[in-house]
C-alpha cells in the first residue's frame, strides 16, 4: 500500500501537468453529471430557465443569438454535457498520446464557454480554475515540446499563488474580517452558511476571530512559498487543501476542493523550478 502510494507521489511530482489536468477533468466530469440530472433549474420557472435567461445575456448579434437559443435546447444542453463527461474520462484515464490528450484539453475547455451562459445561475470559482487548467494544459501541449509544457505548469501555478493572494489581500481592507466578525457572518447565510458552526462562532468570538486572522495570514502569504526554493510548499499546500476541505463541508463548495488541488502539481512544480516530463 505505502510502495502503491509513493509511485502516485512520485508519478505527480514527474508529471505535474498530467496530474493536473487529471485532477481538473475530475471536476469537470463532476460539473456535467451534476447539470444532466439537474433538469429542473433549466425547466419553465426554473433558476436558469432560458425564456429569461437569454435576457441577462444579450448577444451582439442575430448570428450568436441563435447559436445560444440552439445550445439552450435541452436535447442540444445534454448532448454537450455528456461529451464533456466523455473527454473527461479520456483524460483521468491513462492515455499518454500527447495529441489526444491536447484536444480532450481544448475541448473541455470550448465546451465550458460554449454552455457558460446555459448555466448563468449556479456557476462558480471553480468552473474558471478548471476552464483555466484545461486550457493551458491544452496549450502547452499543443506546443508538442516539454518546454511548451513546462510553461503550462508553470502558468498554472503562478494563476493559483495571485489567485490565494489576491483573495487575501482583498480581504485585508474589509473591517469585518479584521475584526473577526466575516466568518460568523457568512455562517449565518442560508447559501453558504452552516446553522451548528455559526452557533459555536457566535458563542466563541475570540475563536472567530482567531480563525479569520488564521485565513488571512493563510491567503496573503501563501506567495512567500515561493521563496527557498519551495522548501515549506507541501507544507502550504496541505494546509490550504484542509482549507478547502472545511469550506466544502461547512459552505458546500465541494467542487472547489477539486478545482483547487487540481492546480497544487503545478504551484509545487513552480516553487521547486521542475516541469513537465516527456
Amino acid at each position: 500500500m505505502l510502495s502503491r502510494l509513493r509511485k502516485v507521489v512520485e508519478s505527480v511530482r514527474a508529471r505535474p501537468l498530467s496530474a493536473a489536468e487529471r485532477i481538473s477533468a475530475a471536476t469537470h466530469l463532476l460539473s456535467s453529471l451534476e447539470y444532466l440530472v439537474r433538469r429542473s433549474d433549466r425547466v419553465p420557472g426554473g433558476l436558469n430557465d432560458w425564456t429569461h435567461l437569454r435576457d441577462h445575456v444579450p448577444a451582439g448579434n442575430g448570428f450568436t443569438q441563435g447559436a445560444r437559443d440552439f445550445i439552450a435546447r435541452e436535447n442540444v444542453t445534454q448532448a454537450i454535457h455528456g461529451s464533456r463527461a466523455l473527454a473527461a474520462v479520456v483524460l483521468i484515464a491513462p492515455v499518454r498520446n500527447n495529441t489526444v490528450r491536447m484536444a480532450a484539453n481544448a475541448y473541455l475547455a470550448g465546451s465550458q464557454i460554449v454552455i457558460y451562459h446555459r448555466h448563468l445561475f449556479g456557476t462558480d470559482g471553480s468552473d474558471q480554475v478548471s476552464f483555466l487548467v484545461q486550457a493551458a494544459a491544452a496549450l502547452g501541449r499543443a506546443g508538442g515540446s516539454e518546454s511548451s509544457r513546462t510553461a503550462a505548469v508553470h502558468f498554472i501555478g503562478a494563476q493559483t499563488v495571485l489567485s490565494y493572494g489576491a483573495s487575501g489581500w482583498a480581504k485585508l481592507p474589509g473591517d469585518a474580517w479584521r475584526s473577526g466578525e466575516a466568518l460568523t457572518k457568512i455562517m449565518r447565510t442560508q447559501t453558504y452558511g452552516d446553522e451548528l458552526f455559526f452557533k459555536r462562532l457566535e458563542k466563541h468570538p475570540t475563536a472567530a476571530r482567531a480563525l479569520c486572522h488564521t485565513v488571512l495570514a493563510l491567503e496573503c502569504g501563501f506567495p512567500l512559498l515561493l521563496f527557498k526554493k519551495g522548501r515549506f510548499i507541501d507544507a502550504g499546500l496541505v494546509v490550504m487543501g484542509g482549507f478547502h476541505l472545511a469550506n466544502a463541508r461547512l459552505m458546500g463548495l465541494s467542487r472547489f476542493a477539486l478545482a483547487f488541488s487540481s492546480t497544487y502539481p503545478a504551484v509545487r512544480a513552480l516553487a521547486k523550478g521542475t516541469g513537465e516530463a516527456k
